[in-house]
């Protein structure tokens, strides 16, 4: 009997989880403006026109039982190597001398790009650190302060899915799994008083929810709006004029999903 070929994945970014977390339209407005991009000719979102608006994101939040906040400048051993950078990321801080750069083969495939071909998932890191203990660390930078929107002591949701996503992607390159990855504030807009990172722990039950979040998301059909003036505010699309629900608001009365 001939094999049949299972349907491939669609294809998820770390950027499409964190925005999905958001906004599930604001995904579908940057994917399609990509897909645009590569094909030369228009791609419209996969929300159906009409769609009502939601009150939350569907995705349910990451494990964040062992999410760990520090302030200050974070430190790295002499005998810690920097062995990945995202050679596209403008910005980023200086963490090592070039004596201590050691980028490794295995993450520099596909021009930098870190590819997991069985979750159909894959991404850049700005930075991996090997520690002296050869765990290999994703560090993801934000310019902005630690305590600027920041949820609690558990840090920002969003970034926390970023971490926890490129962990699995140095783990699917390289076959090591990290025991956590960095999210790394440079305060770069301030004084450096509040510069800090924060900790994201990568076990099994983190990958779980990152495999269970990658079905979710690719079940999801109608990929509904979620306007308010905190995810309006910071949205590209939005900016762009390419989003008419903007203005809109949820309405409890409106059954979810459905379409006019």
């Amino acid at each position: 009997m001939a094999a049949v070929a299972l349907p491939a994945l669609e294809h998820m970014t770390p950027h499409d989880l964190v925005t999905y977390s958001r906004c599930p339209h604001e995904m579908e407005l940057h994917r399609s403006e990509r897909a645009s991009q590569l094909t030369g000719s228009p791609v419209a979102p996969k929300t159906p026109p009409g769609t009502h608006p939601e009150r939350t994101s569907p995705l349910f939040s990451p494990p964040l039982h062992s999410v760990q906040v520090f302030e200050g400048r974070i430190d790295f051993g002499p005998l810690d190597r920097l062995v990945y950078v995202d050679a596209g990321e403008r910005g980023l801080p200086v963490l090592f001398s070039p004596e201590q750069t050691q980028l490794e083969p295995k993450l520099a495939g596909r021009n930098g790009t870190l590819v997991d071909d069985e979750l159909g998932f894959a991404g850049r890191p700005d930075l991996v650190i090997r520690r002296v203990d050869g765990d290999l660390v994703p560090v993801e930078y934000k310019a902005t302060h630690l305590f600027h929107d920041l949820h609690g002591f558990h840090g920002r949701t969003f970034d926390t899915i970023q971490a926890i996503a490129e962990c699995r992607l140095v783990h699917a390159a390289t076959g090591r799994r990290p025991s956590h990855g960095i999210v790394l504030y440079g305060d770069s807009g301030g004084d450096g008083g509040r510069e800090g990172w924060v900790e994201v722990a990568y076990g099994e039950s983190e990958e779980h929810w990152l495999r269970a979040a990658l079905a979710q998301v690719r079940s999801d059909r109608i990929r509904a709006p979620v306007p308010a003036e905190r995810n309006c505010a910071t949205c590209e699309p939005n900016g762009l004029g390419r989003c008419s629900y903007a203005a809109r608001k949820y309405d409890p009365s409106i059954r979810a999903h459905s379409v006019a």
